[in-house]
């Protein structure tokens, strides 16, 4: 026990050091809800990307203010605090599986905020959902896994998804409810 409280404190101190370094502006870690088991293995994602991979934790901790344990992953951008809902199938695969699924929902919140901030009125979803945003969101994610030191098999499944040939462009509350991640 003691022998991991002090991996987590070292950890918090090599992503402390890292931010400083890179001047990284953080806000809050986001707020975990779900079991224990789930609240641990997203909190160890946040620890790997924190220490590993700056920018994208602080992507993350600026636009995504609470994940939860759900039935389907997806990114709630519009809700206040933007939440990002996991299912365990993603977030028990693997911890750099789990980050990486983060960092990608992380990146369609930042795309909806960005556009909110400098227009008016309501934030089409192509703008944050479909084809397009699928493709920034994986670019992002396979930067992140390559920092993060995902396995090659993870890597090159990611690729193949890279296109974002999965999204429709004309997603709907059906479509989420049907999804197997």
């Amino acid at each position: 026990m003691r022998i991991l409280c002090f991996i987590r404190i070292l950890a918090l101190l090599l992503a402390f050091a890292f931010f400083r370094a890179c001047d990284c502006v953080c806000a809050a870690e986001p707020e975990i809800m779900g079991s224990g088991q789930f609240s641990n293995q997203v909190h160890q994602a946040l620890v790997l990307l924190a220490s590993r991979d700056g920018e994208a934790y602080a992507i993350v901790t600026n636009y995504v203010g609470r994940i939860q344990e759900g039935e389907h992953s997806g990114m709630w951008a519009y809700k206040t605090p933007p939440t990002f809902e996991l299912n365990d199938a993603t977030a028990f695969y693997s911890i750099t599986w789990c980050a990486a699924t983060i960092a990608h929902d992380s990146f369609h919140s930042k795309l909806y905020h960005d556009y909110q901030k400098v227009h008016d009125g309501d934030v089409p979803a192509s703008i944050w959902v479909g084809t397009n945003a699928e493709q920034q969101c994986m670019k992002h994610q396979l930067a992140v896994m390559e920092r993060i030191g995902a396995n090659k098999w993870e890597i090159d499944y990611a690729k193949t998804m890279a296109d974002g040939h999965y999204a429709k462009d004309s997603e709907n509350w059906g479509s989420y409810t049907n999804r197997k991640w």
